[in-house]
């Protein structure tokens, strides 16, 4: 009789917003070994001092980079070089397959149209430009896998996001404020997004296993003013006015294609941003940041 192989899935980053939900998929899988790697001092997961000491295994989910592009602007090269020297770390491992989450900011914001994996890209800032090095260093390797992200949401969430901003004056009186309702971005629920990374982690790619970028989105653009208004309109407080604190006639969009996604792996979002924001409003979100 045939044993069935253990597959060893190492997640970096478990314990922040998208890893929690990454963690309590695979762990509801059979013949999967999960490994929660972590900084902080968690009874039963694997502790380390800098992400590049994570063991080894048979895939890796590096979810643990700092999401706040403020504050990696503020960290500059330094951060830069410490993402670097940590994913050549880790790139040097003996992984069967490595995910990478990186971002959708990679495309820049002009232009209205649904972005595709093989689209040109632009690194303007220390965040893009880190995600880009880190890109490089992972499609090097067989199998290194790229999952660009738009806009994750849902329960637990950082605060630094324009969801979070909204939700926290719901209920409430008077103006709703956010900073420009005219931006457009694709909304993503973050167990839709979960789902997306598990399944690109376990499948059997249709071309193989050479190393492939991927996005995960709904191809779904809202503007910030809509996203707003239906918000207050699930709320039941649809009087109250949406304004901008700084308004600009700039145009901004940025709408992910998932067709290859769903090609590779058979993945697609369930959740509309629709569902997404009742369930929110009905479960006052606890705050978390990524790692």
């Amino acid at each position: 009789m045939t044993q069935t192989k253990i597959i060893k899935v190492v997640v970096t980053g478990a314990s922040g917003f998208l890893g929690g939900y990454v963690l309590q998929l695979l762990s509801k899988l059979q013949n999967i070994e999960v490994v929660a790697v972590t900084r902080q001092n968690i009874n039963g997961w694997h502790t380390v001092s800098d992400y590049s000491e994570s063991p080894r295994g048979d895939v890796l989910i590096h979810l643990a980079e700092d999401n706040d592009r403020m504050h990696v602007a503020k960290l500059g090269k330094i951060y830069e070089q410490e993402v670097q020297d940590t994913i050549a770390a880790l790139s040097k491992k003996d992984y069967s397959r490595v995910v990478y989450a990186s971002s959708a900011v990679l495309y820049g914001d002009v232009g209205d149209y649904a972005r595709s994996p093989n689209d040109p890209i632009q690194c303007n800032d220390t965040y893009s430009s880190a995600k880009r090095q880190s890109e490089l260093t992972v499609l090097e390797r067989q199998c290194g896998v790229i999952v660009r992200l738009s806009n994750v949401y849902g329960i637990g969430m950082s605060k630094n996001n324009v969801v979070s901003t909204i939700l926290r004056q719901i209920p409430g009186e008077g103006w709703l404020e956010v900073m420009d309702t005219n931006p457009v971005r694709d909304f993503i629920w973050v167990a839709d997004a979960a789902e997306g990374i598990v399944a690109l982690a376990l499948s059997n790619f249709v071309g193989g296993n050479k190393s492939s970028i991927f996005n995960l989105g709904t191809g779904v653009g809202v503007s910030i003013g809509s996203l707003a208004v239906l918000a207050l309109k699930i709320a039941k407080q649809p009087e109250r006015v949406v304004h901008a604190n700084n308004v600009s006639n700039r145009k901004s969009s940025l709408i992910l294609d998932f067709a290859d996604t769903t090609v590779a792996c058979g993945w697609r979002p369930r959740t509309s941003l629709h569902q997404g924001l009742i369930h929110m409003l009905q479960i006052k979100p606890r705050e978390s940041k990524d790692e």
